[in-house]
């Protein structure tokens, strides 16, 4: 339908059978009016009337009539709701129930169209009349709430330039790895190497959806690089809970739903509505939109549903959930959302604000992290060929939901370091980034900061050589770092021998420190050619623990190290001290297209004895089954190593600043 169009009406039925629905009304300057539903013929249902367009700048859309019901037997179609309207503009109306004939039910009023203007609200549909043998009338509309979710339509978001890396989603809790997604973002597939694969032309209709539907944004959500995800949010109905209780209080959830070509993977919409106590009483949901109703082609369909909202609801929770069934190139979740909307018959509550997640982290004055290489958590998890690592996550906290975002390896460095992949998805000659970052706030707070580097082969390398390699830490693929004088350099990327002489009092230890292993010893691989390569690759086909052993003996001499230092033992409260170790990915490099291990891996923090006495962290072992990922490990360095508690060091982009910190290590 063309912008601000009238929906296309419903199909009219045959001699048996229902109508069709009527389209959705176009969005533009003026929402369009939702198509009518279809006239049943002689027995069946009129179809429901279209929702009424969205408006980009004035009055909503008029919802559709509802088709009338069969002449002989048959309920009139519901008629379909206003839509809402720009701030100071109308809302649509709701459109006229469809009426029974003989036998039937006459079709509920459209819900009218919310507007912030109150006086401004679309009027409720007028009702269909039931059969003049038998039937009841149909109910009235309503006017709507605003939309009730937060950022439902994604443009509060930093979003994947590729659309292979997944990011924060800011007002949503999530699981797994989603993404938000630019329309027309065209395909590339990441790279295990220093050169990026060539872009598929878009012109060949393979890329990322290329034009926004109607009503869309510049964004659109998606299940991410990997695996099964979903995004969730609980809406807060407490204030209209007398108006539920009398059990005529509509609603209204409605969505673009999608997914990319061929691919079997698809989006539910889901809202479950709880009682103060969190019991279930009721659900509506939304989708999926198949392959075959795509015709197998790339984009969205609109999809809603209506319904009354059960007694004692106090609260609904509303989940989009991207099911991956991808069986193919590592399992890419192909299926897509956008503007999701959930409204209610009650226009005094308020729509919600985006806020930041509350942080409880507290300051730290010495943070060490140690950055392991491509192993899933259950590689890790009770391998006999790390028990130096499964007795600190066995001694310690630990993250047990805690996720990468994306691959292959180096752009989940820039991620902790800059809030972004920054688009590359392969792995970059240095500098590559020309960006903010964490060092640079670091430096203009007065934090001191260096990377340690297994094999670095003079202070300040910032040329591969021997064993070491530059992308062993993240800082020199910034310019900021890359292009500043050598005395800077010599300053901050510093060979791992050196870790210890810095150990030796807290004046001397860095604030920060990013200590890496080398290939032999990162437990990547492979190390050496061609034993060592066919070594690697029957690993990452069978158990994935090639270079375990080593990387295990290395985490061993590295955390005693530390952990004997005199630094770490002062037990004061200008020595507050933690230890984070993860890994950069799991074992998938997504462009081999082996396995799926979900991007799920190890985070173990552990707190010196002053963290806990004057920080506040969490001693002793437990297990968080909260989820995590890069960008909330960010968000944690943020906090822990501002100068002023409780709030961030800086925030460079949403995906830093919308991430959840690792609140669980904090009491």
């Amino acid at each position: 339908t063309a912008a601000s169009g009238l929906g296309g009406p419903g199909g009219a039925a045959g001699l048996l059978g229902s109508g069709g629905a009527g389209g959705a009304g176009g969005a533009g300057h003026l929402g369009g009016q939702g198509g009518a539903g279809g006239a049943a013929g002689l027995i069946g249902g009129g179809g429901a009337g279209g929702p009424g367009g969205l408006s980009a700048g004035g009055t909503g859309g008029a919802g559709g009539y509802g088709g009338l019901g069969g002449s002989l037997l048959g309920s009139g179609g519901p008629a379909g709701p206003g839509a809402e309207a720009t701030p100071g503009h109308s809302g649509g109306n709701g459109g006229i129930g469809g009426s029974a004939l003989l036998i039937g039910n006459g079709g509920n009023g459209g819900n009218g169209g919310y507007s912030t203007t109150l006086n401004l609200l679309g009027r409720p549909g007028t009702i269909g009349t039931g059969g003049w043998l038998i039937g009841d009338n149909g109910i009235p509309g309503l006017p709507m709430s605003p939309n009730l979710l937060v950022n439902g339509s994604f443009e509060f978001a930093s979003p994947s330039t590729t659309g292979f890396s997944s990011v924060t989603v800011p007002g949503w809790t999530v699981t797994g790895t989603p993404t938000i997604v630019p329309y027309g973002t065209p395909l590339t597939y990441p790279s295990p190497t220093s050169t990026p694969f060539p872009t598929v032309p878009n012109f060949l209709g393979l890329g990322f959806p290329g034009n926004p539907a109607p009503g869309a944004g510049s964004n659109f959500a998606g299940g991410g690089p990997v695996a099964t995800s979903s995004i969730s949010q609980t809406v807060n109905l407490a204030a209209a809970t007398a108006n539920i209780n009398t059990g005529t209080v509509p609603y209204t959830l409605s969505g673009l739903l999608g997914g990319y070509l061929l691919d079997p993977s698809s989006t539910t919409v889901q809202v479950t509505f709880l009682n103060g106590n969190g019991v279930a009483l009721g659900t509506g949901s939304i989708g999926p939109v198949s392959t075959i109703d795509r015709l197998g082609m790339t984009g969205f369909q609109a999809r809603d549903i209506s319904g009354t909202i059960p007694v004692g609801t106090t609260q609904a929770v509303v989940t989009a959930t991207f099911t991956d069934r991808n069986p193919i190139l590592g399992n890419y979740n192909g299926s897509f959302a956008d503007n999701l909307s959930f409204t209610v018959g009650d226009p005094t509550l308020a729509a919600p604000m985006l806020t930041v997640p509350t942080s409880n982290v507290g300051q730290l004055d010495h943070v060490y992290l140690i950055y392991m290489e491509n192993k899933g958590a259950y590689d890790i998890l009770g391998s006999v060929n790390a028990p130096y690592l499964n007795s600190l996550i066995n001694s310690y906290g630990y993250a047990n939901n805690y996720y990468a975002l994306g691959h292959p390896s180096d752009p989940n460095y820039f991620r902790v370091m800059g809030g972004s992949d920054f688009g590359l998805i392969y792995n970059p000659a240095s500098p590559s980034i020309n960006a903010p970052s964490l060092m640079e706030a670091m430096d203009n707070a007065g934090v001191s900061w260096v990377g340690y580097a297994q094999g670095m082969p003079y202070p300040g390398a910032i040329v591969s050589q021997g064993d070491y390699a530059v992308d062993a830490l993240p800082f020199a693929q910034f310019t900021y770092v890359y292009n500043n004088t050598p005395t800077y350099l010599q300053t901050h990327l510093q060979p791992l021998t050196q870790l210890s002489v810095d150990l030796q009092s807290t004046a001397t230890t860095p604030r920060f420190s990013w200590i890496a292993a080398d290939g032999a010893y990162n437990m990547e691989g492979p190390v050496d050619f061609p034993g060592g390569a066919a070594n690697w690759l029957a690993s990452q086909l069978t158990n994935h623990q090639y270079n375990v052993a080593a990387g295990d003996q290395f985490l061993q001499q590295t955390v005693s190290t530390i952990q004997n230092s005199a630094s770490w033992n002062t037990n004061a409260a200008n020595a507050r001290s933690a230890i984070f170790i993860t890994f950069d990915e799991d074992y998938n490099n997504l462009s081999l297209g082996i396995g799926n291990q979900g991007n799920l891996i190890n985070m173990v923090v552990i707190p010196n004895d002053a963290a806990v006495t004057f920080g506040g962290m969490q001693s002793g072992h437990f297990v968080t089954n909260t989820r995590y990922d890069h960008y909330g490990l960010m968000s944690t360095l943020e906090y822990a190593l501002s100068p002023t508690a409780g709030t961030p060091l800086t925030t460079l982009t949403y995906n830093d600043k919308y991430a959840l910190p690792l609140n669980d290590f904090w009491t």
